[in-house]
């Protein structure tokens, strides 16, 4: 008999080879009930095996939603969202669920489209970065109807679902503390733009906590999202007017801008000018004087935010948890 006319493998066929019923099988790929974990890796094997895949049509004839997860974020290119994304994405799959992605492109009538959409599929779950500071409309109204957890831009406690968000504020201070600690005397803080909740309370956390000394002088400039404009324009302001004591890159954009506008006006960090980043990347490491940076925890935020939205995907009506993490500032030669 020829491949083509060979018989697609059944859940029968699979709970026969794994030694389970068909409900355990059933349950292993709806994620409806929690199955025994080695039960459940049984199950994934003999499937793997027979080149059983779930019909996502019969499947959501039958429960009226998609074995998918609706994934809608600001900006793709941003490290921690991009990190965010495929841990998120990995979980997933580990968990049988497919992943339908979006990007609002940090406009917000591009996001309430793409909401749009995504809802649509009548996903089991999702998954949501918001572009503004505020929650959008659609998944206000969509809460109760369909399993939501926000992550990342989104300030504690103002959503009616779960949230995974990192301390901005406190990162802020972390900062501060340490610079003070370093005997400055001014600082320029280079931000992107400062329409984005996280930028203002990495602002906020440190500034407030610099203007306790009154010895020290802070300044901030929004330089924008491109790196290569970025930089010519904190050259400008290097070459304008005497430089200040250390410089703090409020996003791994606006670290890796400051590092080109160094070269172009002849400073070096430590040795002529401080120099502290957000986020961390390969580049930060690979140089003669590795960056000092404060470094969210990218990982514990996907890994509680899929956690969050399997329990609710699950049934769980226990009380909206609003989870705050700290990131972590990690000294290297940039700084002395």
């Amino acid at each position: 008999m020829s491949d083509k006319l060979k018989k697609r493998p059944s859940i029968k066929d699979v709970a026969a080879l794994a030694s389970v019923s068909t409900a355990t099988v059933s349950h292993v790929f709806s994620g409806k009930k929690q199955v025994n974990e080695t039960l459940a890796l049984r199950v994934r094997a003999a499937a793997a095996e027979l080149g059983y895949a779930v019909d996502p049509v019969a499947s959501r004839l039958r429960s009226g939603r998609a074995r998918v997860v609706a994934v809608i974020v600001p900006d793709l290119e941003d490290l921690f969202i991009n990190r965010f994304v495929s841990l998120i994405e990995s979980r997933a799959q580990q968990a049988g669920f497919d992943v339908v992605l979006a990007c609002s492109r940090n406009n917000p009538e591009i996001e309430r489209s793409r909401l749009r959409a995504l809802i649509a599929w009548r996903p089991a779950g999702i998954v949501a970065i918001p572009c503004g500071d505020s929650i959008p409309e659609e998944l206000l109204d969509e809460y109760g109807n369909t399993p939501i957890v926000g992550a990342d831009r989104i300030e504690p406690g103002s959503a009616p679902f779960d949230t995974v968000t990192v301390d901005n504020r406190n990162a802020g201070r972390k900062i501060a503390d340490f610079l003070l600690t370093q005997d400055v005397r001014s600082v320029l803080l280079v931000t992107a733009t400062l329409s984005i909740l996280n930028i203002r309370e990495r602002i906020r956390g440190a500034t407030d906590r610099i203007s306790e000394s009154a010895d020290v002088r802070v300044e901030i400039i929004e330089i924008g999202i491109d790196p290569v404009s970025g930089a010519g324009k904190l050259a400008a302001l290097l070459k304008s007017k005497p430089k200040p004591d250390a410089v703090v890159g409020l996003t791994n954009v606006t670290t890796l801008a400051a590092l080109a506008a160094f070269a172009e006006v002849g400073l070096e960090a430590p040795k002529d000018i401080a120099l502290v980043g957000f986020h961390d990347s390969l580049w930060m490491t690979a140089r003669k004087n590795p960056v000092t940076t404060v470094v969210p925890p990218v990982d514990e935020v996907a890994r509680l935010a899929w956690e969050r939205l399997e329990r609710r995907m699950a049934g769980d009506r226990s009380p909206v948890r609003s989870i705050i993490l700290s990131a972590e500032l990690i000294q290297r030669a940039s700084t002395r």
